[in-house]
């Protein structure tokens, strides 16, 4: 379907192939032209000194009003400073940066790096030793101590006991304010604990965190392949299979792949509703990609305009089961803005199972919504970002069709 676009020359619309939609001239005269414009000479006079000086066509559409730097500086009131580490004066890139920041206060990024690995010599408060820093840590207050050790001895310490081995020891006042200093030693961080291997039965210490993950059921490994070799039948209830697991995990293991495992779980209402509400979470809290901003600003444009006392709502549960991009439950009108290479516009996209699986959810989605009486209606990427009026007025005959019912 051709798409209409305006000539940024003349001003006359023309009609253009979808690909081609990036074109701003209507033919290869107006483009002619507005070059020759561009890039011929006229003569300006200087905004500050008052001098006539030649510019192109393009830079006198840009805005360009003073003859030199010089003048611009001027009459933009740009203070000249003097470089940190050369001692030449130069004028800040931006009128923003403070004199005391890295680029207000050094000419070139080269004297800003000389400045920082410069280094001054400090005497250490606690033990009187001489050391050497960097100019901008004492700037910014610190620099005080030669070593994390002569800090601690300064901050203080605090007797206490370890959670771990219950003997008394000494911390640091600042690790205990960070939230620390409950262990003596690094063993006692790891938590060790003793337990018997399910084959031999020998005791052995495992750390507390690979127990709770369900690990740590073997002394060695020579009994964990042993175990292995002892295999018990079971059945799986998704497909009714047969196969054969250890026998220290008959209990756990439930089916017979992980196909299967996520299609039973797939078909577990407790857990479905649990993923169901993480990824509500999670796209709630995220920030908006660049094609739902879009979406959402055209929603807000036709509904202040065709709809004003109707609300509408960003990530929306429905069906305890999917988050839409947008919908307006008054209208019964579900929106959503999909990515072209996450939701398979193009065939070679749909190579990648990630890919697949969207387009499935796509369908399933849209299937499910439909029969419980949403319209859905879905933008691509593209669409939005290249051809946003089209995208306007199909919201907006959707928009006014509901409201008239």
């Amino acid at each position: 379907m051709p798409v209409t676009l305006t000539c940024a020359r003349c001003g006359q619309n023309f009609a253009v192939p979808p690909s081609f939609a990036s074109r701003k001239y209507c033919s290869r005269v107006c483009f002619r032209s507005e070059q020759a414009e561009q890039t011929a000479w006229t003569t300006h006079n200087c905004l500050h000194c008052g001098n006539a000086f030649r510019v192109t066509g393009k830079e006198a559409k840009a805005g360009r009003s003073y003859c030199s730097r010089p003048c611009h500086h001027a009459a933009t009131a740009r203070q000249a400073r003097t470089c940190g580490q050369c001692g030449t004066e130069f004028y800040p890139k931006h009128t923003n940066n403070p004199a005391g920041t890295l680029r207000g206060q050094f000419c070139s990024k080269t004297c800003s790096g000389l400045a920082q690995r410069t280094r001054v010599i400090r005497t250490c408060i606690e033990c009187r030793t001489e050391f050497e820093i960097k100019p901008s840590r004492v700037e910014k207050g610190r620099g005080w101590y030669c070593s994390k050790a002569c800090m601690h001895r300064s901050d203080g310490t605090e007797e206490r006991t370890c959670q771990g081995c219950g003997k008394r020891f000494r911390a640091v006042l600042s690790v205990i304010a960070q939230g620390w200093g409950s262990f003596c030693s690094q063993p006692c961080t790891s938590r060790r604990v003793t337990r018997a291997c399910q084959v031999c039965g020998a005791e052995f210490s495992v750390k507390q965190s690979v127990t709770d993950k369900g690990a740590g059921l073997y002394c060695s490994n020579p009994c964990r392949d042993q175990d292995k070799l002892n295999q018990v039948s079971k059945t799986c209830p998704q497909c009714g299979v047969e196969f054969s697991v250890p026998a220290s995990l008959k209990d756990s293991r439930r089916a017979c792949s992980r196909s299967c495992w996520w299609k039973m779980m797939g078909t577990d209402p407790t857990r479905s509703a649990i993923l169901a509400r993480a990824r509500h979470e999670m796209l709630t809290n995220r920030a908006p990609t660049r094609p739902e901003r879009i979406l959402y600003g055209l929603i807000d444009e036709l509904m202040a305009e065709l709809a004003p006392d109707i609300d509408w709502e960003r990530q929306l549960r429905l069906l305890d089961r999917w988050t839409v991009d947008a919908a307006i439950p008054a209208l019964h009108l579900v929106l959503q803005a999909d990515g072209d290479y996450w939701h398979g516009l193009h065939p070679e996209d749909r190579k990648d199972p990630r890919v697949l699986g969207n387009m499935a959810n796509d369908v399933c989605q849209d299937r499910k919504l439909t029969a419980a009486g949403w319209t859905v209606l879905r933008f691509w990427e593209r669409d939005l970002i290249r051809h946003l009026p089209a995208c306007a007025e199909r919201l907006r005959a959707a928009i006014v069709e509901r409201t008239m019912r």
